[in-house]
């Protein structure tokens, strides 16, 4: 090959490239930002609308409606869903993954738009973004101690301040802590008694506490700029404030309210392992360096440290920092491991000097593939290292048989330039077509779609760099280093036609098996259906994720709708209660009280959310755990069941991308009550179910409500309107905002509402005097009533349909797949109404999506790789025989799972079949390439496959077992922690990647055991009967 000619004759050049790779590989090491998972586009854009104080019902009429109206149209659209709320809707428009969400998200904020003529006035306007996985936040602190909470808060705002300033930190959130707010409590008697109107004290409050500007005035030879300064200075100039001049004398604010500096009513409460607390959480820019940014938090939460009382206490909660350290140092202990076990195989084979040669493509294409990844802006995280582990074998494979081919040459007694040139040419195209077939396997995995697709879009693309990468080495630097370094032992030499005793033993076996065909190709087929036999009849059910054990686990507390927050708390006491002796098992219990976690990580609070809490498990390192936390969800789940008057969920913390719940079923139609009793009927089909856990569903209509009924006729005679009551009610119960009040840089309400003793007794409601806008106070009750009911509290809609959802968690003890499928067998009977549908969702969907795009892409793989063989040997006959290679590979790693009791993973072990199929049929092409030559040199063909087999045996057991031995860390979960210079047992990556890597290892290791066997005698029989059909079309 041209290139390796050139290489080998500039091998000046090729020195000065080698230390530039390796300057700027390992400078984009050092710099590439480090992160748990990639930085994936999540194709979601949330339109939500605050409108405080309406109903569920009518924010879905008077907001959610008249946006989805707009919506519709819209596209490269997937689903719309939206959820109204007390006070709150919420639409979440689901892409197709291909769009660009920029373009999508101008679409959507025209179109939102074009809606806001149809929204009410008085609500808040509707706020879209995208969803960014990167902004979530990756670290945690609650701040505790037994002082009040509004100091806890003033340094956890300090805190806040600090952290702030560090570079790459996007935004810090203080949850949990008290606000200020300058509160003006009315007397509703002394209001009506002055005839003063509520929005008469809103009105005037906002302008008094005003800045003014006047403009410029040009006085002689200067310029003066005019302004009328109105702001207040402090609370009490509110007192002084008319809010009513009669004939008698005026009417000041003192006299109708009282003006408080205080802080706004508790909506929440946090808990610190029964502490209260305030908690902060932090999150970073887009592609900034993880572990660098949580570095300086640490020391700026040292420093408060040092300066705090010691009833104070900072804990660190959640540091996503320290789970990708450790995760990156498990991964480079694994890649560092398999490296010395590739090496000690290849220096038993090779030689030292030639083992040197071989594993240097081990560091060169590494060092490469970082300086590509650097230059593409892409992040080091868990899916980048686990690709360089698992090609880490593979870079070796050309380099072996490009020096061995080499050295063999340079035993023919040629001088090192001309066996590097004559060694290289004849293996060159070869080992073309198996990198070639390598990246062919992994090229479908490129237009995976959806959130997994762009989660796994790494592993094909690090894959594809760090192969080809190895390409280069073993054709441009092995031979050039090959043909200045090469040593040669003419003391090993043997005499002609003589091989090693192993050699010898496998060639006169070959010859053997080559008498008996038929019977070892049938031998083959028989293994392979034992194989699959046993494997269907004993294996586990199949999984979509693989099971890992969790970092966290989250409780959420779901009370009726409108509990209180003492009584939400109460059942939050009691789940803390039941976690008090795992005490030695868990690190941390955070309690929130009034919020929980939302469907993308956010969180959900506020004054309507009181009957909604969580309490967040954090479980030490797996290392230092003394039970498996899998162990203990499980039986926290069984006494969280004793419970009543609440629902309460546990869930596990997962690894990779989010799927959605193993159970998932929409039920949709357009009455409610009609969703709320299929939604149970449904529930009862299924709820004995095993392995079926925390069964529910979405639908609540428990929410209390208080209907004010207006009599219009009694209204208008008054002078008022129903509105106007409306208004007036809502202040007396939330109260309104009347502007904000500064002080320094911060800014803090104003609100104007009754005092909290008159808004928690509905006969003070019936009995206050409403004013009109002529100053005459009217009777409540004259104009209003008052009714008590209930509406519903949540209200859901996907694609314009209201949808109640029913929903399931699995056990421990059972694989999502296995129980989905019993669901649908429970529900194979159940007969919908008309107009009323039922669909599986949730990981279901994504379950099918993933099987489909997995199966596609090993067909489309499989026809690629063909493709190249046929272009190589210019035979169809011939890359059938290699492909067989991947039918073998299979039943391999079937076995693999057998052994290690592992289920079939839908994602991991699909991907590792798709892997293998480009892996196994490398040695496979390069055994028939040179079968082929020996047959073109005159050798009968049996002599020719038995020579091409023995000269081949060795590079192709190396290439497998580099391979292999470069996946047995990640496999088996134990490395040498070469930092602490110990061993490692039981990682959280080898959890999540083993069962690819067992794939990956038994297949190629069953594959290349039959490759020496089954392929040669493939050979042989198309051959002979292609030879006996030439002969016979002879004689006829």
């Amino acid at each position: 090959m041209k290139i390796s000619i050139l290489a080998i004759d500039r091998r000046t050049t090729v020195f000065v490239v080698l230390a530039l790779i390796f300057m700027m590989g390992v400078y984009s090491y050092v710099v590439l930002p480090r992160e748990s998972a990639p930085e994936v586009v999540v194709p979601y854009i949330t339109v939500a609308t605050t409108y405080q104080g309406v109903a569920p019902a009518d924010m879905e009429s008077l907001v959610s409606v008249p946006i989805e109206r707009k919506l519709t149209g819209l596209s490269g659209v997937k689903e719309i869903t939206s959820t109204s709320l007390e006070g709150l809707s919420t639409i979440v428009i689901e892409f197709e993954a291909d769009e660009d969400i920029d373009e999508a998200l101008q679409r959507v904020r025209d179109r939102v738009d074009l809606a806001k003529p149809d929204i009410p006035e008085d609500a808040d306007d509707p706020l879209v973004q995208e969803i960014d996985i990167s902004e979530f936040p990756i670290m945690v602190m609650s701040l505790s101690g037994d002082v009040p909470p509004a100091q806890l808060t003033d340094i956890a705002e300090d805190i806040e301040d600090a952290i702030e300033t560090i570079k790459g930190v996007l935004d810090v959130a203080v949850i949990g802590g008290v606000e200020r707010e300058i509160q003006i409590e009315v007397d509703p008697s002394r209001v009506a008694a002055y005839g003063v109107p509520f929005a008469d004290l809103i009105q005037i409050a906002r302008l008094e506490n005003a800045n003014t500007p006047g403009g410029a005035l040009d006085l002689g030879e200067a310029k003066y700029l005019v302004r009328t300064p109105g702001e207040f200075k402090t609370p009490d100039e509110l007192n002084g404030l008319i809010v009513k001049r009669g004939q008698t004398g005026n009417v000041y604010l003192r006299d109708v309210a009282t003006v408080s500096d205080t802080y706004k009513e508790l909506d929440s409460v946090s808990r610190l392992d029964g502490r209260p607390s305030v908690t902060l959480t932090v999150s970073k820019r887009s592609g900034e360096n993880i572990i660098e940014i949580a570095t300086q938090v640490k020391a700026v939460l040292d420093s408060f440290r040092a300066n705090l009382p010691p009833n104070i206490n900072i804990a660190l909660t959640w540091d996503e920092s320290t789970w990708v350290r450790d995760m990156v140092s498990e991964l480079e202990n694994n890649i560092l491991s398999g490296l010395i076990l590739v090496l000690a195989v290849v220096f038993l084979f090779l030689g030292f000097t030639n083992a040197f040669f071989v594993a240097l493509a081990i560091p060169v294409s590494m060092l490469i593939t970082f300086s590509i990844l650097n230059l593409g802006g892409t992040t080091l995280n868990m899916v980048v290292l686990f690709s360089l582990t698992l090609s880490l074998g593979m870079l070796v494979d050309n380099g072996i048989v490009v020096v061995e081919n080499i050295y063999r040459h340079g035993h023919m007694e040629k001088s090192r330039v001309r066996a590097a040139k004559d060694g290289t040419a004849e293996v060159a195209w070869p080992v073309c077509a198996s990198t070639l077939t390598t990246l062919a396997a992994f090229f479908p995995l490129f237009f995976w779609s959806g959130i997994t697709g762009e989660f796994m879009f790494f592993l094909p693309y690090t894959v594809s760099l760090a192969l080809a990468a190895s390409l280069f080495v073993g054709l441009v630097v092995n031979p050039a280093l090959m043909s200045l370094f090469m040593r040669t032992h003419p003391h090993r030499l043997r005499p002609n036609n003589q091989h090693h005793p192993v050699l010898e033993t496998y060639g006169r076996f070959l010859r053997f098996v080559l008498r008996w065909r038929a019977t070892t190709f049938l031998s083959a087929v028989a293994a392979m259906i034992v194989i699959v036999a046993a494997f269907v009849l004993r294996a586990k059910p199949p999984i979509f994720m693989p099971e890992i054990e969790p970092p966290q686990a989250t409780i959420n507390v779901t009370c009726p709708e409108g509990t209180d927050l003492d009584t939400s708390d109460a059942y939050v006491r009691q789940v803390e209660a039941i976690l008090v002796p795992y005490g030695d098992n868990i690190e941390h219990v955070v309690a929130n009280v009034g919020s929980q976690s939302g469907e993308f990580g956010q969180n959900v609070s506020g004054g309507s959310t009181t009957h909604l809490s969580s309490v967040t498990i954090d479980f030490p390192d797996l290392a230092d755990c003394q039970r498996l936390p899998s162990l203990i969800v499980e039986e926290v789940r069984e006494q969280l069941a004793q419970i009543t008057g609440a629902k309460l969920r546990i869930s596990k913390m997962e690894m990779g991308p989010s799927t959605g719940p193993p159970v998932n079923i929409e039920i949709s139609g357009e009455d409610f009550n009609v969703l709320a009793d299929l939604a149970k009927a449904v529930r009862q089909q299924i709820k004995d179910i095993p392995g079926l856990v925390d069964l529910r569903d979405d639908y609540n209509k428990g929410k209390p409500e208080v209907r004010v009924i207006v009599d219009r006729q009694q209204a208008w005679r008054a002078g008022l309107n129903t509105e106007f009551i409306g208004l007036a009610v809502k202040a007396a119960i939330s109260g309104r905002e009347a502007g904000d009040y500064r002080e320094g840089d911060e800014e803090y309400d104003v609100v104007v509402r009754f005092p909290k003793s008159f808004r928690e007794d509905l006969h003070n409601i019936e009995a206050m005097r409403l004013v009109n806008l002529a100053g005459q106070p009217i009777p409540f009750s004259t104009v209003a009533r008052i009714e008590q009911g209930a509406g519903l509290g949540q209200i859901t809609r996907i694609d314009r349909k209201r949808t109640v959802t029913v929903i399931g968690d699995v056990a421990k003890d059972k694989s999502s797949r296995a129980l989905m499928t019993d669901v649908k067998a429970a529900l194979a009977d159940y007969r919908m109404p008309p107009g009323y549908s039922m669909s599986f969702t949730g990981e279901e969907e994504e379950t099918q999506e993933t099987m489909t795009f997995l199966r596609n892409a090993f067909i489309v793989a499989v026809f690629l790789i063909a493709l190249v063989l046929v272009t190589q040997f210019n035979s169809v006959v011939q890359p059938i025989i290699i492909l067989t290679s991947v039918v073998l590979s299979l039943a391999g790693v079937l076995l693999g799972l057998l052994i290690f009791n592992m289920p079939f993973g839908i994602l991991m072990t699909g991907i590792g079949c798709i892997s293998l199929a480009g892996v196994v049929v490398n040695n496979a092409i390069v055994l028939i390439d040179f079968i082929n030559q020996l047959r073109a040199r005159g050798l009968a063909l049996n002599d020719a496959i038995v020579e091409a087999a023995m000269i081949r045996f060795r590079p192709v057991l190396l290439t497998a077992a580099t391979t292999i031995l470069g996946l047995v860390p990640m496999a088996t979960g134990v490395s040498f922690d070469f930092r602490e210079l110990q061993w490692s047992v039981g990682g959280e990556t080898s959890q999540f990647w083993g069962s690819m890597a067992v794939a990956v290892i038994f297949g190629l290791s069953f594959a290349s055991i039959l490759t020496l066997v089954v392929v040669p005698t493939l050979y042989s029989m198309t051959e002979s009967f292609r030879h006996f059909v030439t002969k016979k079309g002879h004689i006829s």
